[in-house]
C-alpha cells in the first residue's frame, strides 16, 4: 500500500519550521500588544494622579516657592513640624520595632487579630483617628479627663501633635519593618541558636542587621508620613500658630487668604515627599536584592 497523503507542509521539516515561526510571530505580536496596552493604562493612571501635582508648578513657578511670605511661614512652622515628626518617628521605632519582630517571628494565639489591629490605622481616615484621640485623651475623654484633673492636659498642645503623628505614621513603620524581617531566612536564626546564642542575642545579630535597609526605609517612610500628617493633628491638637500649627496645617490656613503662598508651601511638601519616597524605595530595592 502507498503512503498516506500528508497535507502540504504539515509533515515535512520545512512545514514544521514554518508552523513554529508562525506561532512565534503570534506570540511576539501578542506580547507587543500586551506591552503597549499596559503602557497605555499606566499613562492614564499617571495622568489622573501625577498631572494634578504637576499643576502646582503651573500655578506657582519654582521661582515663587521661596517668596518672602512662604519663608516667613516656613520659619514659624518647619521647626515645629520637624521636631514633632522626629519625636514621633523615634517613638515609633522604639515601640514598633519589637512589635514588628514579634509579628514576624512569633506564633501565638490572636496573632492575626493583632496584625490587623496594628495596620488598621492605615485604612482609616486620619480624621477618624483624631476624633478617637480626642475622645480618649481629650480633656473630657476617657483617660484625658483623669489626666486633666491632675493638671496634665494633652489635647491642643505640642504633645498632642506628636501623639497624632505617632498614631498615624507608626503603622507604616511596623508594616515595612515586619516585611523586611520576614525576608530573612529563619534557618539563619536556628543556626545562631545552635551556636549557643539566646533569643535576644540572635535577634540582635541575625534578623535585625540583615533587615537594616528595610527597617531604615520604614523609618524614612514613617517620618515622611508624620511630616505630612493633617487630619488627626487638626482634630486632636488644633491649629494654633507657634504652638501646634505644622506645615500641612499652615497650607490649610493660608489657602483661605493667600493661594500663591499655600501653593508654594504645597510644592515644598511635594518635593520633600518625593525625595523621601525615592530614598525609601531605593533602600527597599537594595534590601530585597541583598
Amino acid at each position: 500500500m502507498g503512503d498516506a497523503y500528508v497535507p502540504n507542509g504539515s509533515g515535512s521539516p520545512g512545514g514544521a519550521q514554518a508552523a513554529e515561526a508562525s506561532g512565534t510571530g503570534r506570540l511576539r505580536s501578542g506580547a507587543r500588544s500586551t506591552r503597549w496596552g499596559l503602557v497605555a493604562v499606566t499613562g492614564v493612571f499617571l495622568a489622573l494622579t501625577a498631572a494634578p501635582l504637576l499643576g502646582l508648578f503651573a500655578y506657582a513657578p519654582c521661582s515663587m516657592v521661596f517668596c518672602p511670605a512662604t519663608v516667613v511661614i516656613l520659619r514659624k512652622t518647619l521647626a515645629l513640624t520637624v521636631s514633632s515628626s522626629l519625636t514621633a518617628t523615634l517613638a515609633a521605632v522604639i515601640v514598633g520595632l519589637p512589635t514588628a519582630l514579634c509579628l514576624a517571628r512569633l506564633s501565638f494565639r490572636g496573632r492575626t487579630v493583632a496584625n490587623a489591629l496594628v495596620e488598621l490605622p492605615i485604612s482609616l481616615p486620619p480624621l477618624v483617628l483624631g476624633v478617637a484621640l480626642l475622645l480618649v485623651w481629650g480633656r473630657r475623654g476617657v483617660i484625658g479627663s483623669w489626666l486633666s484633673s491632675h493638671g496634665y492636659h494633652l489635647s491642643f498642645t505640642f504633645a498632642a501633635v506628636i501623639i497624632a503623628q505617632f498614631v498615624v505614621a507608626a503603622p507604616f513603620f511596623v508594616r515595612i519593618a515586619k516585611a523586611a524581617i520576614e525576608q530573612v531566612p529563619v534557618s539563619l536564626e536556628e543556626a545562631s541558636r545552635t551556636l549557643g546564642r539566646g533569643p535576644i542575642g540572635t535577634y540582635l545579630r541575625v534578623p535585625l542587621p540583615l533587615a537594616q535597609r528595610g527597617i531604615l526605609a520604614g523609618v524614612i517612610t514613617c517620618w515622611a508620613r508624620a511630616m505630612s500628617e493633617f487630619g488627626a493633628t487638626i482634630m486632636f491638637a488644633g491649629n494654633f500658630p507657634g504652638r501646634t500649627q505644622t506645615v500641612p496645617l499652615a497650607i490649610f490656613s493660608t489657602m483661605q487668604y493667600d493661594t500663591v503662598t499655600s501653593v508654594s508651601l504645597s510644592i515644598f511638601m511635594l518635593a520633600f515627599s518625593a525625595c523621601t519616597f525615592v530614598l525609601a524605595q531605593t533602600l527597599l530595592g537594595r534590601s530585597a536584592a541583598r
